[in-house]
């Protein structure tokens, strides 16, 4: 809000303009953005409002709550100086200044004890731990700060208390009548350390006293409060410009990303602190894009990803039923899964996924240990876990988690034996005989009109692509008519080059901008370099036919075809000795022959 004779400035419609009549803030300077000049009055470079003056020195400011700069109380505000109540009434009853005598700060001292106002209160206020009244003792240690005016003060008057009670308990409603210095104002508490030689207030970091929970179901874009570093907000935009014409972002996505960027930093405690990756997840709820956003805070240095954390938070729900002592023991084995073990016996880190999925399967069993009366893992035997298989309905799944487990906390030194050593666990998947598919399946796939459909089926029924070869399959790797791929160059059939070449054409057409260099792509992996889902494969080809069975289809159709020679399977699928065996076993049985 501004003042009679303050006009806003026509960029950002937020700040005042920096000078009368210009019409622009320094952030929103034509050829900026510029950076603000000292304040005249306390020179200050930081938050500069208008015409020369800071928010702080100017008339119409507004400034933020701040501490005393003689007891650091938080809550005080630009009337009377910025000194709390108690200060300024010290002040005139002792106007002596001089240096304590106990935290030796220049201050305004006690006539007769020669302390100052801080050392004095918290004296006060350890008095009755230490039996007497030893301001000495007392700030020896260190000292308690305070938040100002919450003492009852001798002689206000009733409307007075009534006013300042009103402001604790309904801010956003105060009445008309309030006095200024009771109004509250959205930044949150400084914390200050008070050097003793100087006496001068660094700001160290800026906490949320009480944490905001915040309803982002009941707010639009267009309410959230614009940030109070418009600086800071323009930097990011030009980031973000930067990106999008880097990545071949569309206008929506542009727009989007510098609207999410706002309204992160308008909603920050701390100005210019920087922001986790899991504060972001609310901007889904307002159809924004958080990773575009996190791409963006990325580069400028203010994300923290904090994906750690949600695991341990993830890992913490699944065992808190559990014993201590195991709980102890899957946390230890968390720890080395996630990121790996440096020194001898090495370890590499594994995926959230495998994780999850090993102590999803080893869950229901280490349920039942501790139902039993099992408190750690130290007390499991080989009976236990070969009941526990047998009970199970995966028996081999979780044998593999139990294996997982025991063999990673017995080399390091957690558990004496490992229970699982040399048991036999079984297949995880039964292994299963490749057969042939329909061929109308698979024409009518080559006949589809997408052309992104056609052209990953014809990729995968001529040249056996796996699933995880066509997702992360490049431009690069086609030239001049031939698929470069795992040490292998494939010459393309002519039907999978029109297929490829018509995709290529639709690609160009839907993203003519985009940056990112695999073959297929869809509208989310099209505004990012990553490759697309192997979940995007599953649903293009629909649910009655897979890219797997498509492979198996192909390969079974050329060992049927060249008797079963294993070298030439070998040589022209990239197979293993394994693969290369199932699929020749598969040729030789007589219902599969001709």
């Amino acid at each position: 809000m501004t003042r009679p004779g303050l006009n806003l400035c026509t960029v950002c419609r937020h700040l005042p303009e920096a000078i009368t009549h210009t019409g622009y803030c320094f952030g929103c300077w034509p050829g900026g953005p510029v950076t603000p000049p000292p304040c005249l009055v306390c020179g200050s470079p930081d938050d500069y409002y208008n015409t020369g003056k800071c928010r702080r020195c100017h008339i119409y400011g507004q400034p933020p709550t701040d501490s005393c700069p003689d007891c650091l109380a938080w809550g005080t505000t630009r009337l009377r100086e910025w000194l709390c109540h108690a200060c300024h009434g010290w002040r005139d009853n002792h106007p002596t200044q001089d240096a304590c005598r106990t935290c030796h700060t220049p201050a305004y001292l006690h006539t007769d004890l020669g302390i100052c106002r801080l050392c004095f209160a918290h004296a006060r206020h350890v008095a009755p731990h230490l039996g007497r009244f030893d301001p000495d003792e007392a700030n020896r240690t260190g000292q308690q700060l305070f938040i100002a005016q919450l003492t009852w003060q001798k002689g206000s008057s009733r409307k007075q208390r009534q006013a300042e009670q009103h402001a604790r308990t309904a801010p956003s409603t105060l009445p008309k009548t309030t006095p200024n210095r009771l109004k509250p104002l959205l930044e949150p508490p400084l914390r200050h350390n008070r050097t003793a030689s100087t006496g001068t207030l660094p700001r160290y970091e800026q906490l949320a006293f009480f944490p905001a929970h915040r309803d982002h179901a009941r707010l639009r874009q267009r309410n959230y409060p614009w940030p109070t570093d418009p600086t800071l907000l323009h930097h990011l935009w030009k980031l973000a410009d930067a990106h999008a014409t880097r990545l071949g972002w569309s206008s929506t996505v542009r727009t989007r990303t510098r609207s999410g960027l706002r309204i992160v930093l308008g909603l920050q405690d701390d100005p210019g602190a920087p922001i986790t990756r899991s504060s972001l997840e609310f901007l889904a709820d307002l159809k924004l894009t958080t990773r575009h956003v996190a791409a963006v805070l990325d580069e400028a240095g203010l994300l923290i990803d904090d994906h750690d954390h949600i695991q341990r938070r993830w890992l913490e729900e699944r065992i808190t039923h559990l014993p201590e002592q195991m709980a102890d023991e899957l946390r230890i084995w968390r720890d080395v899964m996630a990121h790996g073990r440096p020194h001898p016996p090495r370890r590499r880190p594994r995926t959230d996924t495998t994780i999850r999925l090993l102590l999803k399967w080893a869950h229901p069993t280490l349920t039942a240990w501790a139902a039993h009366g099992h408190t750690t893992l130290r007390t499991i035997t080989r009976e236990d876990v070969t009941t526990a298989m047998q009970a199970s309905d995966l028996p081999a799944r979780t044998g593999q988690s139990l294996r997982s487990l025991f063999q990673l906390l017995k080399q390091d030194h957690v558990l004496f034996a490992d229970p699982t050593q040399q048991l036999p666990l079984g297949h995880r998947h039964s292994p299963s005989t490749p057969l042939p598919l329909d061929t109308a399946a698979i024409k009518a796939l080559l006949d589809q009109t997408n052309p992104a459909r056609a052209a990953v089926a014809a990729v995968v029924a001529f040249h056996a692509l796996s699933t995880s070869q066509v997702c992360n399959l490049q431009l690069a790797h086609i030239t001049a008519g031939h698929l470069h791929i795992d040490d292998r160059t494939i010459p393309l059939a002519p039907p999978v080059r029109d297929r490829i070449t018509a995709y290529l054409n639709h690609r160009n057409a839907t993203w003519p901008h985009t940056a990112n260099p695999h073959l297929f792509i869809n509208r989310r992996s099209a505004m990012d370099t990553g490759p697309v889902g192997r979940r995007w494969i599953k649903l293009l080809l629909g649910p009655d036919v897979s890219c797997r069975s498509i492979r198996e289809d192909r390969i079974l159709a050329e060992a049927l075809a060249n008797r079963a020679d294993a070298k030439r399977l070998h040589d022209l699928f990239g197979l293993s000795i394994e693969a290369t065996h199932r699929y020749t076993k598969a040729a030789d049985q007589s219902a599969l022959t001709p």
